[in-house]
Parts: C-alpha cells; sequence; structure tokens
C-alpha cells in the first residue's frame, strides 16, 4: 500500500513514492538551479573564464552547497548505532528525505562560504574584493534556503493531493556497448553498456510541467552492481513490507530513485578522487575489511580480495574496469541515507561510529581490523569536517587501545585509514614524503635533497589555490598532524605528472593525470610491543596476526613506509 496504516497519511518508505518524491524534487531542483544560472548571467559585475560551462560549473557549486548543508544535519540518524548485531538492516525504513535541508538545519542558517568560493573562482577577477562583495549580495537575495523550503512544502503538497495511481514510474532501458547513435555526447564518455532512467508521467500532468527531470544514466555494471547491494542487504526486509510489489518492480523503483538523486538532482560529476581499486583489493588481501567513508552505492568499493601492484606492467591493459567484477556487497557511508540505506548505506561518514562497525557481527562478522578509507571530495568545507572527525576518532582509538590492554572487558575495536585527496593542502606529518611523479608510475631516485626540494615546490604550487577567490579559513591539516604525531602515519605519497590513477564509475574508466593527489596511511597504534600481535590474542584481530598498512602500502607503491608501532 502506498498509504500507512494511520488513514490516508503518505507511507514515506514505499518505493513508489519514493520515485516519485525524488521525480517532484528533481524538478524543484532544477527550477532552482535555473534562476541561480540567470542570476549569475545577469549579475553586471561578473564575469567569467568558461562562459560556456557556466551551467555545469553552477550545478556543481549548487551540488556541493546541498552537501554542506547535509553535514550539518544533526537531525540525521547516527550512522553505524544501534544493537551490535545490527547493521544496515535496522535502519532501513528511519531515514527520512534528505535532499533538501530539513527545518532544523535551516533554523540555524545556511553555510554559503563554499558557494561563495566555488563562483569566486570561475570568475575572471576571482580576488577583486568587488566581485565577491558582489557574488555574496548574490547568494544573499537568492536565499536559498527560502527556496528549499518552498520547494520541499510544493513535493509534500503534491504528494499529498496526488492520487498513487497518478504517481511517477521509471523505465529501466540499455544500450549496448557498440551502440554510439542513440547515446547522447554525456553518454558517450561512458565505456561499455548503459542503463538509462526515464520518467513516465500520467498523462494528466501538462507537458510544460515535466521538465527538470530529464533521462539519467549509468554504467550497466553499476546498475547491475545495485542490483547485486538491493538484494542482499533489502530485498527480504522489503518483500515483507511490501507484498504486493514484485521484486523487479521494487528494485527499479529503489535504483532509480538513487540514481535520480545523484545524476539529476545532486549533479556534482566526478568531484571526488577516489583509492586504486587494485589498492583496496590488495588491503583486502591482505586480512582487512575495507570500508569506505565516503561514497554512493555506485563507486563504494564491493570487490574480492586480490593482491596488487600500483606500477602497471608493460602491456597491461590502461583502461581497465572495475564494477563488473564486484560482487561482494559491503557496507559504505554515504551523504543521503535515505536512498543510500536498501544498498549498504550506513549513514553519513560524520555521524560513523568505528567501534560499532568493528565490533557488529552483522557488519564484520570475522572481525577483521577495519580499514577505512577517506576518498575526499574536491571541497575544503566537507574535508574540514570529515577529517576534525577523524581526529576525534582517533583519540577515541588511542584511548580504546590503552583500556582495552587493562581491561579485557572495555570494547576495543582496530581501524586504521587511507586518505586520498587533492594536493592543495600541505598536511604536516612526521614522516617523510614520496614523491612519484611520471607515467611509469615509479618513485623518483633523485637524492633526497633534491626530491624534498622538489616536493616543496610542487605543495607551494599547488596550495595557492586556495589562496584564489573567496579564501576559506581551515584548521584541519594542523589538528590531523598533531593527533597523528609520530605512531599514526605509515606511508605519504605525492602523485604528480600523471603518476595517479583512479577508476571512475561514472564513465566506467580508468583516469590519470587529473590533478597531483596525496595518498596517506594512518595505522592505529597497536599498543605496547608484543601485546597483542605476538599473542595471537583474538580480541584484536582474526588470527594470529594484525595486518600491516605499512607493510600492505609498502608492498603495493614499491617505496619503503614506516614500521606500526
Amino acid at each position: 500500500m502506498k498509504r500507512g496504516c494511520a488513514g490516508d497519511d503518505v507511507d514515506d518508505f514505499h518505493p513508489s513514492v519514493c520515485f516519485h518524491r525524488e521525480v517532484l524534487t528533481c524538478v524543484q531542483w532544477s527550477a532552482i538551479r535555473r534562476d541561480f544560472v540567470e542570476a549569475l548571467q545577469t549579475t553586471p559585475l561578473l564575469h567569467f573564464t568558461e562562459p560556456k560551462k557556466l551551467w555545469r560549473h553552477s550545478h556543481e557549486a549548487l551540488g556541493k552547497w546541498i552537501l554542506s548543508q547535509v553535514a550539518r544535519d544533526t537531525h540525521s540518524k547516527p550512522a553505524g548505532t544501534g544493537d551490535s548485531g545490527s547493521g544496515a538492516g535496522h535502519l532501513l525504513y528511519t531515514f527520512t528525505s534528505s535532499f533538501y535541508p530539513s527545518d532544523n538545519t535551516l533554523s540555524r542558517g545556511t553555510y554559503d562560504e563554499q558557494l561563495i568560493r566555488d563562483i569566486s573562482i570561475k570568475c575572471t577577477a576571482p580576488n577583486n574584493p568587488e566581485i565577491i562583495r558582489s557574488i555574496k549580495q548574490l547568494v544573499e537575495k537568492f536565499n536559498l534556503a527560502e527556496r528549499c523550503r518552498r520547494a520541499a512544502a510544493e513535493v509534500r503538497r503534491q504528494l499529498e493531493v496526488t492520487n498513487p495511481s497518478s504517481f511517477c514510474v521509471p523505465v529501466v532501458r540499455t544500450i549496448a556497448a557498440h551502440d554510439e547513435v542513440n547515446r547522447t555526447p554525456t553518454q558517450r564518455r561512458i565505456k561499455g553498456p548503459i542503463a538509462t532512467v526515464d520518467v513516465v508521467w500520467p498523462r494528466n500532468i501538462p507537458r510544460d510541467m515535466r521538465s527538470g527531470c530529464p533521462q539519467v544514466s549509468v554504467p550497466l555494471a553499476a546498475y547491475r552492481k545495485l542490483e547485486m547491494s538491493y538484494r542482499h542487504f533489502a530485498d527480504k526486509l522489503d518483500g515483507e513490507r511490501y507484498p504486493r510489489l514484485t521484486y523487479d518492480k521494487r528494485l527499479t523503483m529503489r535504483a532509480a530513485t538513487l540514481v535520480l538523486r545523484y545524476e539529476c538532482g545532486l549533479a556534482t560529476g566526478s568531484l571526488q578522487l577516489c583509492a586504486d581499486p587494485r589498492l583496496k583489493q590488495h588491503l583486502h588481501a591482505a586480512g582487512y575489511r575495507v570500508m569506505d567513508l565516503c561514497a554512493s552505492p555506485i563507486n563504494a568499493y564491493m570487490g574480492a580480495p586480490r593482491e596488487g601492484l600500483h606500477h602497471r606492467t608493460e602491456g597491461c591493459e590502461t583502461d581497465e574496469t572495475f564494477i563488473e567484477t564486484e560482487n561482494v556487497p559491503n557496507y559504505f557511508c554515504s551523504a543521503f541515507p535515505d536512498t543510500d540505506c536498501y544498498f549498504g548505506s550506513l549513514g553519513s561518514v560524520l555521524n560513523f561510529d568505528v567501534a560499532h562497525a568493528y565490533n557488529a557481527p552483522e557488519i564484520n562478522p570475522d572481525r577483521r581490523p577495519l580499514l577505512l578509507t577517506l576518498d575526499v571530495p574536491y571541497d575544503e568545507d566537507l574535508c574540514e569536517g570529515i577529517f576534525l572527525k577523524l581526529v576525534t576518532d582517533m583519540k577515541r582509538a588511542e584511548n580504546n587501545m590503552e583500556g582495552a590492554l587493562s581491561d579485557s572487558t572495555n570494547q576495543h575495536f582496530i581501524a586504521d585509514y587511507v586518505l586520498v585527496l587533492p594536493l592543495w593542502w600541505d598536511v604536516p606529518l612526521k614522516i617523510k614524503k614520496l614523491l612519484f611523479s611520471g607515467a611509469d608510475s615509479n618513485a623518483e631516485s633523485t637524492s633526497v635533497e633534491d626530491e624534498e626540494a622538489k616536493l616543496d615546490e610542487i605543495i607551494m604550487k599547488r596550495s595557492a589555490m586556495l589562496k584564489e577567490g573567496y579564501v576559506l579559513t581551515y584548521e584541519w591539516p594542523e589538528r590531523l598532524a598533531e593527533a597523528a604525531g609520530e605512531q599514526w602515519p605509515c606511508f605519504d605519497g605525492v602523485f604528480v605528472s600523471g603518476s595517479y590513477e583512479y577508476f571512475c564509475t561514472i564513465t566506467n574508466r580508468a583516469l590519470s593525470d587529473v590533478t597531483a593527489t596525496e595518498v596517506i596511511g594512518l595505522a592505529q597504534p597497536r599498543g605496547r610491543k608484543g601485546d597483542e600481535a605476538s599473542s595471537g590474542n583474538s580480541e584484536f584481530a582474526a588470527g594470529p596476526m594484525l595486518p600491516s598498512l605499512s607493510a600492505s602500502l609498502r608492498s603495493f607503491y614499491g617505496r619503503p613506509g614506516k614500521k606500526e608501532s
């Protein structure tokens, strides 16, 4: 039933309701985006370096604005909490729609600084105080908070007055890999076959009211990954709750809702660096349970363990695809748990409970040490929140480890981290940075002095972009370095000149030379030598020895790391 048990109230979690609400949300948000572009184009002082790309750049900036508000939504359910035996299953039917900021978030004021910065750096004179002042006035006058309130209210109103028989429905079609004729220019960037999602509107809706929710698409392999995840994480409970819907209908509506959220609503494209899937497989093979903390159901790691190397051998396929081979459902954190929980999301990284995830049988049945990846987006605001949360978790880990060594009843956990971020910041970790440069991906064999001088020059040049346009203040690099001290850092690699490659799930292709990248390994201190790893204490690992993040990164990248303490 699309109506709940309490009279005529709409069942907010019904697959059909979720999809129709997402369509209405996209329509309202598209109107806001059109108005915002018009405001940018008609503001006298604003001139852009790439005016033909203003539509895309403004979409990306507004998508990041949405993410900033979502990150500040304290009304959201905590991620990875609850009974120790529960995983994502107990989170189903608990998250309310989370695209538009909640009234709770809006009442405390919106965070607009990142949006102001994103617009300013696209201007021809990004550091001009008059330009920045003009952008601030535009954003204030445009009043995104009020527009979001009105849009959310209109979505609710239409849901309440629309007969369920008149809800929109999704249609998923496939475009073959060799079919170039029926692909749009954007779809031609995608390798292999494509799954498209179209909205079928009821006949009584006028055509002029249907704009704002165009066809969206993902690689067919990504859609099959969604099907695999849905079957594992939600099919049983969803089937019991909605027995009148067939499996195919439930899957189609859940998956189509998610694809609309990311490809039509958020529409930020590939604004995120990702850890190499081969590295995640390598760490998986080393004995870790690999979990992504900044992911979506489409790009979250769900692969099988496999040892690998960063440096490709001669003749190796350079356009390798990974999502075709992902077949191991895995939990992750994401920004939109209302659409993503049916595919394994535990909620926001900012609410992630490391101790619970480590000790929950459904999430970590064999109690493996966690390897948590932070593949951060190109977003200074989100990086500030994510890494300050990491600082808190690192301090908690140290306190818990000390307690576990003295008190066997203390709930402990083991979690190491791999951070992948654009080389914008100079993170002053107490470990030597390693320079990787050139298409062969090998670390340069230069003298220590030459390498350090080149690194300093590269970091200074790359970090200069943070001083362009409207400058944001942040403190996480120093706070993270202070919390890490000498014990946590075990690897710090800087990749330039095409030496870093990552897999883009939205195009189903491996990309390289996109931006200079830093990969950081942080290994949780294991306590006093001989306390746990040498004794084979099962309270600390699912085996006689803990995996070594330093050794794993060293073997993958081919450079010396630092031994964990």
